[in-house]
């Protein structure tokens, strides 16, 4: 009798962890996404990610349910949000920002669950992946690293007199580091004197953008997330000050910044949703190549730069693919 009722828990068990399989039960995916910070460029990338999803045939509400979290810029956040996903029971994960999706990697790398990443910059030096090519983990995703050295060419095209560079980014931001030192290599192979500033939260930019105030003839700020979620303040510290401002990403130029060759957020989500499509067709994403988006199109915004007292040539206004 003992016998029995030992099995009658054994299959009621595995019934049980049978209902709660997500896809593999009721055709309902679930995805778990972890997005470091809101600001406009990874924002952008998540919804980019759910339309991709939508396109393949993953529809939210349908046979999608996304479990969205924002850790508010705080990394012990990101740990907590994956071991929350780890124990309520997800089919993927997506990560967005460098933080992120250590944390997800972290949480996620001894078990079955797929790790999708995007807006990060250098996968292998943040130890997500073996390399670009061959993963060799349960994780694979996009990057957003941009052609810095078009990006610094961008600022010599408006400023051709520009003989100091102030490069300002946060501290504990590995990706902006990375960006930082290879925009001084860019500026300094154009002839430029390059000043490095950094700051350790977005409280400091005021303090950091006021330190370089006379010293240099512009500012190039990588796609550093502190510095995107504080473009307002940037853009206030820009104008009080007369200072050019050159950014690394799209929606920090819409808001503050002159110009610059920038990555389309939107589709590199979209790459992402494909890849994590190919999962759910079944292929491993251990085998998926780590993509870049190649096309990076020239955006300019006028307002900002007659703000601080920039005019903007002709041949790069008609060259733009956008202008604010």
């Amino acid at each position: 009798m003992k016998k029995l009722l030992c099995m009658i828990m054994a299959l009621v068990m595995m019934l049980a962890a049978s209902g709660c399989s997500g896809a593999a039960d009721d055709g309902m995916v679930t995805v778990g996404v972890i997005q470091f910070m809101q600001h406009a460029s990874l924002d952008e990338a998540y919804q980019g990610f759910v339309d991709g999803l939508a396109e393949a045939g993953y529809v939210e509400g349908e046979n999608l349910k996304i479990d969205f979290q924002n850790a508010s810029g705080e990394v012990g956040n990101c740990q907590q949000i994956c071991d929350i996903f780890a124990n309520t029971g997800i089919d993927l994960a997506l990560a967005i920002a460098t933080p992120a999706a250590q944390s997800a990697v972290n949480v996620f790398q001894e078990t079955d669950i797929p790790v999708f990443f995007t807006a990060v910059t250098d996968a292998v030096g943040a130890g997500l992946v073996d390399s670009n090519e061959a993963p060799g983990k349960n994780v694979t995703g996009t990057l957003d690293m941009p052609v810095i050295a078009d990006q610094i060419a961008v600022i010599k095209d408006v400023l051709p007199e520009a003989k100091k560079l102030a490069i300002l980014y946060t501290s504990s931001e590995p990706n902006s580091a990375i960006q930082a030192d290879e925009a001084k290599l860019a500026a300094e192979a154009l002839g430029m004197e390059v000043i490095i500033q950094t700051s350790s939260s977005s409280n400091d930019i005021p303090q950091v953008i006021s330190s370089v105030v006379g010293s240099v003839d512009a500012i190039y700020i990588p796609s550093d997330n502190a510095f995107a979620s504080a473009m307002a303040t940037v853009n206030h510290a820009a104008v009080e000050n007369q200072i050019p401002v050159f950014c690394a990403v799209e929606a920090m130029i819409a808001e503050g910044g002159i110009a610059t060759t920038a990555i389309d957020y939107y589709e590199l989500g979209k790459q992402t949703a494909a890849q994590a499509v190919r999962v759910l067709n079944g292929e491993s994403a251990s085998e998926i190549a780590v993509e870049t988006q190649k096309e990076c199109a020239l955006v300019v915004n006028k307002t900002f730069a007659e703000s601080v007292g920039v005019e903007i040539p002709a041949e790069m206004l008609e060259n733009a693919a956008v202008v604010y």
